[in-house]
């Protein structure tokens, strides 16, 4: 391990010298307005950004242009195993994301017509409706603004809102997710015993041991694993494709960094024929551009080198240490707004998974980052009690105890909701269906 250490540690005081000469030298006489917009773009605006500039650049040619890379990864990566399994509710059916060529709204538009919204104020109470409904296609909404808001009472539009369940996705509309299940009832020819025993079991889940021995409880559990969650599941757009700046790869028992060099393209720096000011000056921006692509490659790798140095233990299987911008831009040389640029919207492709630099920074709580509860978080709930799993209320009291730090509640939630973890109640539901 002292090895390694030290090989990166002089590796990357070698290149930080390097780069810092070149700057030091360089950057005075290069153009900011060029250098800002491209050190801050991700590696796939990249692209646009260069092919803009050359288009408009006589004296540049692309000799090779941008390769579709293999090791582009799509999303983010987690730390537990808990997110692979409530990612599609209690259904293993869905395992990938459609893309649909109708968005959700639009599919909702072109449903709201007769016989089931026979009439204009029940167009325009549904319309409103859908105005409420999130990405996910739960309506966020209340009755009474609608009903305001279309000169009615809360009666009619919630009567319109019930109609959502013989709507496409099966489940929109719905205020919460047992709702958003008992509407996708509706699409099964189900007779009464099983309809009855489906639906108490939606919304008495927290007794879901009362119905162990009922004689159709295997019909029943078949059905429930076919529901979904979120109801509209099928219309939310996949996290694009992200594409690693940088590799940090094992050789042998030495981590080496990689730059993504095959979304970099070869510029070639041309003279034209015509020799005049304006010809000088396209000559100029093109090697200046160059040299720019270059030093913004000489900046990444310097701040992987660091991040390799800080938070080498995170490399090697571990926990992430708290860490600033500042101190990265300390070692540097770099003021803490460079850095900022420079790693917005950046990826490191590692041995653990993909992440975005910013993560390997910490929003400190005291000495404790963000990230170091958020995997304290994940390991809690993935090993709770699933017969009585953790209330956001005990999981930010064990928090507190476990760090020694003071934090409000409502931030526990938006740890879980970033991490994909349900909230208790839907926990709950989701393991007890699995026991049964």
């Amino acid at each position: 391990m002292h090895s390694v250490c030290v090989n990166v540690y002089f590796f990357r005081r070698f290149i930080m010298q390097t780069t810092l000469s070149y700057k030091q030298k360089q950057l005075p006489r290069l153009s900011m307005q060029t250098w800002l917009p491209l050190l801050q773009c991700s590696l796939n605006d990249l692209e646009k950004h260069l092919q803009i500039i050359t288009n408009e650049n006589p004296c540049l040619e692309v000799k090779s242009g941008f390769e579709e890379s293999n090791s582009g990864v799509g999303g983010n990566t987690a730390y537990g195993a808990f997110q692979n399994y409530v990612s599609n509710s209690s259904s293993d059916q869905i395992e990938w994301l459609s893309i649909s060529s109708t968005s959700l709204y639009e599919k909702l538009d072109e449903q709201i017509v007769a016989p089931l919204f026979p009439t204009p104020i029940s167009q325009k109470i549904a319309r409103q409706i859908v105005y409420y409904i999130n990405d996910e296609g739960y309506f966020e909404g209340s009755v009474e603004e609608v009903a305001r808001q279309c000169d009615t009472d809360a009666q009619s539009v919630e009567r319109v809102r019930q109609r959502f369940a013989h709507l496409e996705p099966s489940g929109v509309g719905a205020v919460d997710y047992k709702e958003s299940f008992l509407f996708q009832l509706s699409d099964y020819d189900l007779d009464d015993e099983l309809s009855i025993l489906l639906s108490a079991m939606i919304l008495q889940f927290d007794k879901m041991e009362k119905f162990i021995n009922h004689p159709r409880l295997h019909d029943a559990k078949h059905i429930l694993q076919q529901l979904h969650n979120p109801p509209a599941l099928e219309y939310m757009e996949p996290e694009a494709q992200v594409t690693p700046d940088l590799f940090v790869e094992f050789s042998g028992s030495e981590l080496n960094i990689r730059i993504n060099h095959a979304f970099y393209p070869d510029l070639q720096v041309n003279l034209i024929d015509k020799y005049d000011n304006f010809a000088r000056q396209k000559f100029k921006e093109a090697r200046e551009l160059v040299k720019l692509l270059d030093l913004r490659k000489a900046t990444l790798y310097n701040v992987a080198l660091v991040l390799l140095e800080k938070q080498y233990g995170f490399f090697m299987g571990g926990e992430l240490k708290p860490l600033r911008l500042q101190d990265v831009a300390d070692e540097l040389g770099f003021n803490e707004s460079t850095i900022s640029r420079a790693i917005a919207d950046k990826y490191i492709q590692t041995e653990r998974g993909l992440f975005a630099f910013k993560d390997f920074f910490s929003n400190s709580i005291g000495e404790v980052s963000t990230s170091e509860i958020k995997h304290f978080l994940q390991r809690l709930v993935s090993s709770e009690n699933k017969e009585d799993p953790f209330s956001d209320k005990t999981l930010h009291e064990m928090i507190e105890e476990r760090f020694g730090v003071k934090m409000v509640r409502r931030v526990i939630a938006k740890y879980r909701q970033e991490l994909d973890i349900p909230s208790y109640k839907e926990r709950l539901f989701l393991y007890k269906l699995e026991l049964l």
